[in-house]
């Protein structure tokens, strides 16, 4: 019988990051299982027995620090170990991520090449380190190869959302974010599509909605004060979007009515000052 692959549980509410983790491990030989929330998550963790979780710590209902306690807590589950995702930078976030029973702790947005090497490296697979090692050493040294063209377009969109989630309030045009990362804003948009199937607008309206459901969730913020510092002319503007996006409005998500889950994208003209024009 051939021996049973390697398999990796994925736990993220968004489908972007998901979407991101499972392009980055498709090619690895590795058997692949998703969820969307932390009860799926628990209940697959205990199913399907993976060999690692990829954990993200921002989630609704159950989040990736409590999920992770469960998961440690039960004797069928507590041995797989366990690396968190998050956007959440600070040290005491991932002495946190840690107390909990993390082995490791990713910062999103995340590079291919860093979630690999991680991933790597808690399962043991020491050819595949080399491997990777190899690759990075081959595109400091030779002519750009497709490998390597698509490690740099990686790099780039890392950079570009990197940039948009510190300026949310106030980024930066195409023109000027492609500038800034070191291309032109044809080329940028086109690596947004390719990387994540969305312009850089529409991507932008996506990390404003999820950072204003963060504040949501995580802060006693009024609404009007969430919406001007996720980039909202109004709380009207930031209202009719979440609800278009999620299919309730910011109060009813905040006081626990119905579990939001994103719809259709919103339109540009829900956005203050649209940033990123010309595409």
């Amino acid at each position: 019988m051939p021996d049973t692959p390697t398999r990796i549980l994925i736990i993220d509410d968004q489908p972007t990051s998901v979407g991101l983790l499972l392009a980055y491990l498709a090619d690895s030989g590795l058997d692949l299982l998703v969820a969307l929330n932390g009860e799926d998550g628990l209940r697959i963790a205990r199913e399907g027995r993976p060999d690692l979780i990829l954990l993200d710590v921002h989630m609704p209902s159950i989040d990736g620090f409590s999920l992770c306690r469960q998961l440690k807590a039960q004797s069928d589950t507590a041995q797989i170990p366990v690396i968190f995702l998050s956007a959440a930078i600070e040290t005491e976030d991932k002495l946190q991520g840690f107390a909990a029973g993390g082995v490791d702790y990713i910062t999103k947005p995340f590079s291919a090449q860093e979630v690999l090497a991680r991933v790597f490296v808690q399962l043991g697979e020491q050819q595949q380190l080399k491997v990777l090692s190899t690759q990075a050493m081959e595109a400091t040294l030779s002519v750009p190869s497709t490998a390597f063209v698509e490690r740099r377009e990686r790099r780039l969109f890392t950079e570009a959302v990197t940039l948009l989630t510190r300026q949310l309030t106030d980024p930066p045009n195409l023109v000027e974010l492609a500038r800034r990362v070191g291309t032109n804003k044809q080329r940028l948009t086109q690596i947004f599509r390719q990387q994540v199937g969305m312009s850089a607008f529409e991507y932008l309206q996506e990390l404003r909605l999820e950072r204003g459901r963060s504040l949501l969730r995580d802060t006693d913020l009024q609404v009007q004060l969430i919406a001007e510092q996720v980039g909202y002319r109004n709380a009207g503007d930031f209202t009719r979007a979440f609800r278009r996006h999620f299919g309730v409005t910011p109060r009813q998500y905040r006081q626990g009515r119905i579990d939001a889950e994103p719809n259709d994208p919103v339109p540009c003209d829900a956005f203050s000052a649209d940033k990123l024009d010309g595409e």
